[in-house]
């Protein structure tokens, strides 16, 4: 007989981030040391949930900037996810159910029961909204058409200018700030020899000037897994101090457009 072809993980466990900034597991770690062991506790449970519901709702907060994505492919691995966590949350909402039926059979409290009074008809109902709800979220998953959505996704063309490495960043930001910036060669030759995590890091040894309208020189570079925008300056003519800023994005190569807008209000709050 034939047997049947293991069934593949899901993409967000094949998942792999292009550079070496290790966000996934820097974000993940506290997690794991709870559910790789397995929780403990009523304290750890209550950690993973309130987690989970924080990190829901901050990615649909997220979700709504015009960069929080860029290509169908990091679509395609976010679905991946919210659909395990949907599938995920049904069950967790069933074994919560369950977990009142452990606790009257300890005789700690009262037993649910529609025909009871009370307390018991109570519990009764909240049974019944935690299973129901579990249920919903089960019927709201069909793993055919769930798994046909994601490759969709992940197979849809992408024509977009995504950089890759921080020298093409570079090179495609100068080009669209325009005549205010000046791109200055610094690589380390030979650039194939720079290993994805020296690029994460350092970058390609170039960086951009940027004048903005006090003819203030702006100095935008990469170090320590990290883009600067430094003044060339200690003050305005006027006087006022100039400092340093970081900027909020990370990742080495991000869209040349998200990068350059990034800048453009650094430097407009630099201006201020």
């Amino acid at each position: 007989m034939t047997q049947p072809t293991p069934q593949q993980e899901p993409l967000w466990r094949r998942y792999q981030e292009p550079d070496d900034r290790g966000l996934i597991d820097d974000v993940c770690d506290g997690l794991r040391l709870i559910t790789e062991p397995g929780p403990d506790d009523p304290g750890q449970i209550l950690a993973l949930a309130i987690v989970g519901a924080e990190a829901a709702e901050g990615l649909a907060a997220a979700l709504e900037d015009e960069w929080a994505l860029y290509t169908p492919q990091q679509a395609a691995v976010t679905a991946s996810a919210l659909f395990a966590q949907i599938a995920a949350a049904g069950a967790a909402l069933e074994k919560l159910s369950d977990c009142l039926d452990v606790m009257a059979g300890r005789g700690e409290i009262t037993a649910s029961d529609y025909d009871g009074a009370g307390e018991a008809e109570r519990l009764c109902t909240a049974q019944t909204v935690l299973g129901a709800a579990g249920q919903e979220a089960f019927g709201a998953i069909d793993a055919h058409d769930c798994d046909e959505a994601v490759d969709i996704l992940a197979t849809t063309p992408y024509t977009g200018p995504l950089p890759v490495s921080t020298h093409e960043t570079f090179v495609q930001l100068a080009g669209l700030l325009g005549e205010s910036a000046k791109l200055i060669p610094g690589c380390r030759p030979p650039a194939e020899a720079v290993s994805p995590a020296r690029d994460y890091e350092d970058g390609c040894g170039c960086r951009i000037e940027l004048t903005d309208r006090d003819s203030i020189v702006w100095d935008f570079h990469r170090s320590d897994g990290t883009w600067y925008f430094m003044p060339l300056a200690d003050a305005t003519l006027s006087g006022r101090p100039l400092a340093g800023k970081e900027l909020s994005m990370t990742q080495a190569c991000p869209h040349p457009q998200h990068l350059a807008l990034l800048v453009q209000q650094t430097l407009s709050a630099a201006e201020a």
